[in-house]
């Protein structure tokens, strides 16, 4: 007899589980299933709706994110990337990061051409407009423990920014905006213009 109870037990507790599953089914939305009512039927002695055009909000064409930038983890912060009371702190636009001055174009094409030879980086090329050419030799330091170095799968010292850049100097209001650019004209990647503006930032800030 016990065991007859078990079973009916059972056997409702599995027929509620199978009606309740069909509750947590994808249902269609209902749109789906929507007609055209009746149009609307205005009296003669009022007027009909009016039904104005929908606004164009255009607004100034992006860059694309590409490289690095697809990554959807957060930016590197920088130690002095605030504004607060700094003269020269990271900022990000549609255009990428960039290092923002507040200093004249021209001032600022001109120390910052000071700061490439500063900062023991080869300077190849100076432009009144700001537009440098440099050679940037990341010296990297392992400050990985005597472990971590035995492990030589673990990627060595990090990511190397050495290599041939260019800066562009551009007029945002009465401040500047410098922006690092790889030496064929393309946009530097994130972390390559964080780390390089970041020095950069130290010098002009």
């Amino acid at each position: 007899m016990l065991n007859l109870i078990i079973k009916a037990v059972v056997l409702s507790a599995l027929v509620a589980l199978v009606q309740g599953c069909g509750l947590f089914r994808e249902k269609p939305p209902e749109y789906v299933e929507s007609v055209d009512g009746i149009p609307i039927r205005v009296p003669e002695d009022l007027d009909m709706p009016q039904y104005t055009s929908p606004i164009d909000i255009s607004g100034p064409v992006m860059r694309k994110p590409a490289g690095d930038e697809l990554n959807p983890g957060p930016p590197r912060v920088v130690a002095t990337a605030g504004r607060g009371d700094t003269n020269a702190f990271m900022a990000w636009s549609g255009q990428g990061v960039y290092l923002m001055v507040k200093d004249t174009p021209d001032s600022v094409a001109r120390r910052l051409g000071f700061a490439i030879e500063r900062s023991g980086m080869n300077l190849l090329e100076k432009d009144t407009a700001g537009k440098h050419r440099f050679e940037y030799y990341h010296a990297r330091i392992d400050e990985r423990s005597f472990w971590q170095k035995m492990k030589f799968w673990s990627g060595g010292k990090g990511p190397n920014y050495s290599g041939i850049y260019r800066t562009r100097v551009e007029a945002d209001g009465e401040d500047t905006r410098v922006y690092l650019l790889f030496d064929s004209g393309e946009s530097a990647t994130t972390d390559s213009a964080e780390h390089v503006l970041g020095i950069f930032m130290e010098r002009l800030g």
